[in-house]
């Protein structure tokens, strides 16, 4: 089962963007080493998810510019999209190219701590640890570093709805607690929607469209789970498209 970091803020205005950087051949070996030792982004709110988020990335077949999708809180804070990491990045890259969404915002669920939206999203290029000779079976062997939205999720165990939650935590009373258990729960546009393990398979399931009603969560409190923000607050941050983001100059939000 997963042992993750979760950022203080994390059921607003969190989005996925994709990030274009320029990266010059002076500074290939200090990113190579900083992926490979862990530094990148170190002690940053956004340390995990820029590891993950480089570690997963590409870098097109000129090697000049490097592809990435990571989460980000800014707009949370009343800054531009990346604001945080760009000087960060500005460590490693000669140039910030580009920030977007990596998904039109009229399609965002806001469930970016567990929404796999851009996991098919096909970057250009090849694997950037592989163009910078990082082993990652090696390397990566105590890995800490997880994405949240790429974790597998199960979808042939997926349920709706506050009798899907009944059904798994009818479940849980029946295994004892040792089949599946609750991991996270959050609000997104649709509704409420949790997160559960299964330990006998050893994957997640999701239990989405939860009504955000005093009952649904009172339930989720009842195994642990405790929910912050109702969906009327994360439709109200989804609409958002008149944002800083279009202001950003590296920016092409839609």
């Amino acid at each position: 089962m997963l042992k993750c970091h979760f950022p203080d803020v994390i059921e607003y205005l969190e989005m996925r963007y994709y990030v274009k950087c320029k990266l010059n051949p002076k500074d290939r070996q200090r990113l190579r080493d900083s992926l490979k030792n862990g530094t990148l982004g170190s002690g940053t709110i956004f340390y995990e998810g820029m590891q993950t988020a480089h570690r997963e990335g590409t870098i097109d077949d000129d090697g000049d510019v490097v592809h990435f999708i990571e989460v980000c809180y800014c707009l949370e804070y009343g800054l531009h999209p990346m604001a945080m990491e760009i000087p960060e990045l500005s460590k490693y890259f000669g140039e910030v190219v580009e920030v977007k969404d990596a998904r039109l915002r009229n399609h965002c669920t806001m469930e970016c701590e567990f929404c796999d939206c851009t996991r098919n999203v096909k970057l250009p290029g090849k694997s950037l640890v592989e163009e910078l000779g990082i082993d990652k079976e090696i390397e990566y062997e105590k890995d800490i570093f997880v994405d949240i939205g790429r974790i597998n999720l199960n979808r042939k165990k997926q349920g709706t709805g506050i009798q899907g939650l009944r059904n798994v935590m009818e479940a849980m009373k029946n295994e004892n607690g040792n089949k599946v258990k609750p991991f996270f729960a959050a609000t997104a546009i649709s509704g409420l929607f949790a997160i559960f393990y299964d330990c006998k398979d050893g994957d997640y399931l999701r239990i989405k469209n939860i009504p955000d009603t005093a009952e649904a969560k009172k339930l989720l409190k009842s195994i642990g789970l405790d929910v912050c923000y109702g969906v009327g607050s994360m439709r109200t941050a989804a609409a958002a498209k008149s944002s800083l983001a279009k202001d950003c100059r590296w920016s092409n939000v839609v």
